[in-house]
């Protein structure tokens, strides 16, 4: 009796595997094939799933709604140090597919986070970039010319830097050296008098 009931119980356990064996196949047959799933982190960003071939898939990292506003400040955020720090935009041909894949993004979440955050787009946005080096370069050395200073910051034209400049400036490159100059002169020759009577 002792031998029927051990065989019973045998027979009731591989029935069981067999049960849990075709549950988990019903499973992963519903999931696509070769891919792995998405781990979601906290801070927004997900880890890389790989396709059938091996190459990281792009993950949608930023959901398009508007209440996404601190996933678009920290990708914000995260573009300007990169920015900072790489000075992307002075390479003459950047572009934003290049920056959103350094970030982990898309094109489309990236654009809209700038146009939220910034109100400008992203060519507009590098060229400001590029003004504000302009401005620092000239700043530095004043013997640099606006051929010289348009190269120097990533723009391939001088109408483009023109333009860009007065967009961000109010004024042409022109001007703004000239009144730069005309500053600094005056500041040099105010602190000149000070240090005469001080003596």
């Amino acid at each position: 009796m002792q031998i029927a009931a051990m065989e019973y119980l045998l027979f009731l356990a591989a029935i069981l595997a067999v049960i849990v064996y075709l549950i988990y196949k019903i499973k992963s047959l519903k999931e696509p094939r070769g891919e792995e799933k998405t781990t979601s982190l906290t801070d927004g960003y997900a880890l890389q799933s790989r396709g059938p071939d091996g190459i990281p898939k792009r993950e949608r990292v930023l959901s398009d709604s508007p209440a996404e506003g601190d996933e678009y400040d920290y990708l914000i955020s995260r573009m300007e140090l990169l920015f900072e720090g790489e000075k992307l935009y002075l390479q003459p041909e950047v572009r934003i597919t290049t920056v959103a894949d350094m970030l982990h993004s898309s094109k489309t979440s990236l654009s809209k986070a700038i146009k939220m955050k910034t109100g400008k787009n992203f060519c507009q946005l590098v060229h400001s970039y590029r003004i504000r080096e302009a401005m620092r370069l000239y700043a530095t050395n004043q013997k640099l010319s606006i051929s010289q200073l348009y190269k120097a910051v990533g723009f391939n034209s001088k109408t483009t830097f023109n333009t860009a400049f007065g967009r961000n400036t109010g004024c042409t490159p022109a001007e703004w050296c000239k009144n730069y100059k005309k500053s600094t002169e005056l500041s040099g020759s105010a602190n000149g008098k000070k240090k005469k009577q001080k003596e």
